[in-house]
């Protein structure tokens, strides 16, 4: 919806500089280009940025309620603001305004920090007291907004994007090497540390307090079930799911201004689709990309989806040049290395649908929820693999030159923790201690401290994963549609992650979701009384990108690639190594796409930030 920055300076007698709070908020003008404010109160400056989806005319913020004692600005949606405004009305509370904004603010004041359990929606907001001098800031649940903040012996500063810290001139971009094996790993950096010395990320599913230049973190909701949770039929679990999408579904579509879908023909945002058709009835829009490579191209599908949904179907092609003049871009927009290949096309599908809509509905989350990815089921199959001799298990890997046979044989000989732990990881240790061996050794860190805090819970290695990448690598997920999306000025809203839903994901057992080795069993089911049999049932694509063909063509990504050995991370990599990687790549001796791809954004996401 929104862009938002603030800066708090330590000592009271210093009054902020309202050039500051410009350059931190327009910074980011695409998150917001309808409206614009800021609020100045001594040393506390609040900015914002809106774009308008709710009460178009009186949702201008930064924002205060009738005794403008507290002072809001909110990035996000409230889905039940409505019935949350009724009940406060009927305590006495009065509105100006129709927007969701205003009920925050009026909750906050009857319920203080308490404010956070009654939200259903996605949000990150800074509340600022007047009176008391203190600043409440909060993260949606499961992460869909994003929230960054630095601290420094002169300030507190917070934003939207990392690039509004950076405005303010308060911090540098200044690199964190130490992260760099954590992200050539997994390709992202959980938690609430960034690659930006300094930046932190406030987790999901927390609010933080600024008091006498002090922050105080508290955790409000986890996505962890109980370790009592009680037990549920599977015919109870389905009709229960089947009640909560189309209801999320219902709610997210709530807004003053056209609402469409991204249908890539996969089950998850077909889904979505074919719920919101029901809702809305016909003509709908949806947006689809296609490649010419027909291994990666899902178009046909997402047009089989908007037949049989009778949507109005827009779609557009993305090639290896126009890629590779966006990929800087998007690197920019994401104010870390991509995560991604996809992140591009989000990026180009963005552009094209906001010339028909402002809010799009999206599949994410459903993966990490009901088990969809294949990987989920290495750790269990890995203990099995381990009988099969070493030497054959080898020459299958190299023969067959599947990347889930080779986690396979990984695994094959690991403890279960670390095969869990590096279920999501996109390269071996290994090898990145080839490629970069000036660079620390990988501490684990929050993912395995996340990982240890399901030990108790009874869980078997399918919830356990689930739960991990939940808390680690579904936050990547969801930065990466909020900053593409946001980028073309595009509100994207993600029905799965409904903390309802997630609730009861969580307390199904792994058999609901896992059936005759196939994930998302009863997504799928419920999906069947919605969508064309052949959508329910194809193998998942994961909504890639051609890369590999690309890094060996001699334009596009492939000039990319081949100008990597000398590009911005060359103090990070072995040359030779490197050197090696692209040429064993682009003969086609070795596919190193997946270790180039990483390579790539690491040295952009340097050259772009000069750090």
């Amino acid at each position: 919806m929104c862009g938002i920055a603030g800066l708090v300076y330590h000592d009271r007698s210093r009054p902020c500089e309202p050039e500051i709070i410009e350059a931190m908020r327009d910074v980011a003008t695409y998150r917001g280009p309808d409206d614009s404010g800021i609020l100045i109160d001594g040393n506390v400056g609040l900015g914002h940025r809106r774009l308008s989806i709710i009460d178009l005319g009186g949702g201008h913020q930064p924002m205060a309620e009738a005794g403008n004692r507290y002072w809001i600005v909110f990035n996000g949606e409230i889905y039940n603001y409505r019935p949350v405004r009724d009940e406060l009305i009927a305590k006495g509370y009065t509105f100006r305004t129709h927007s969701d904004t205003e009920v925050i603010l009026q909750l906050y004041a009857d319920r203080g920090e308490d404010c956070v359990h009654a939200l259903n929606g996605m949000f990150a907001f800074a509340i600022w007291d007047t009176e008391r001098r203190t600043l409440f800031m909060a993260r949606d649940r499961m992460g869909v907004k994003p929230f960054y903040y630095a601290e420094t012996p002169e300030c507190f500063l917070f934003g939207s994007e990392i690039k509004s810290l950076l405005a303010s001139r308060k911090i540098s971009a200044q690199a964190r090497p130490e992260a760099f094996t954590e992200y050539l790993t997994f390709r992202q950096v959980a938690g609430s540390e960034t690659l930006f010395k300094g930046v932190h990320s406030l987790p999901p599913g927390c609010t933080m307090t600024l008091r006498d230049g002090r922050t105080t973190i508290k955790r409000y909701w986890s996505p962890r079930p109980s370790a009592d949770r009680p037990p549920i039929t599977y015919a109870e679990a389905l009709e229960t799911l089947g009640a909560l999408l189309e209801d999320s579904v219902r709610m997210r579509l709530i807004s003053d201004v056209p609402v469409g879908t991204f249908c890539s023909g996969g089950v998850d945002s077909s889904l979505v689709t074919a719920l919101a058709t029901k809702v809305k009835g016909e003509g709908v829009n949806t947006f689809s990309v296609g490649f010419d490579e027909p291994d990666y191209d899902e178009s046909p599908y997402a047009l089989m989806v908007s037949e049989h949904c009778r949507t109005t179907h827009h779609q557009l092609r993305v090639g290896n040049r126009e890629f590779s003049e966006l990929f800087p871009k998007m690197v920019w927009h994401n104010d870390e290395p991509l995560d991604f290949a996809n992140s591009v096309q989000i990026y180009a599908l963005s552009r094209l649908a906001k010339q028909y809509v402002t809010v799009v509905l999206t599949g994410e989350g459903s993966d990490e929820l009901f088990a969809g990815y294949p990987r989920y089921r290495i750790p269990g199959l890995a203990r099995s693999y381990a009988h099969v001799p070493a030497w054959m298990r080898k020459q299958a890997a190299h023969w067959l030159r599947d990347h889930r046979l080779a986690k396979l044989d990984r695994y094959a000989d690991a403890s279960p923790d670390e095969a869990l732990l590096f279920n999501a990881s996109y390269a071996r240790l290994e090898a990145v201690a080839e490629l970069a061996p000036r660079l620390a050794r990988l501490e684990p860190g929050y993912r395995q401290q996340a990982l240890n805090g399901t030990d108790s819970l009874g869980l078997d290695p399918i919830a356990r994963v689930s739960l991990l990448d939940q808390e680690s690598f579904l936050v990547g997920i969801l930065h990466r549609q909020d900053k593409m999306s946001m980028g073309a000025a595009i509100e994207s809203r993600v029905p799965f992650m409904d903390y309802r839903i997630v609730e009861l994901a969580n307390r199904l057992p792994s058999e609901y979701k896992v059936r005759r080795g196939s994930g998302k069993a009863i997504v799928k089911e419920f999906a069947r009384k919605h969508l064309p049999a052949p959508i329910v049932d194809r193998r998942k694509s994961g909504f890639g990108v051609p890369l590999p063909r690309w890094f060996r063509a001699n334009d596009g990504m492939g000039e990319r690639i081949v100008a990597l050995p000398d590009g911005p991370a060359a103090d990070v990599f072995d040359r030779a190594v490197l050197e090696r990687l692209v040429a064993e790549h682009r003969s086609g001796a070795q596919d190193h796409s997946e270790m180039l791809w990483t390579a790539l954004n690491l040295a952009t996401w340097r050259d772009v930030f000069a750090c």
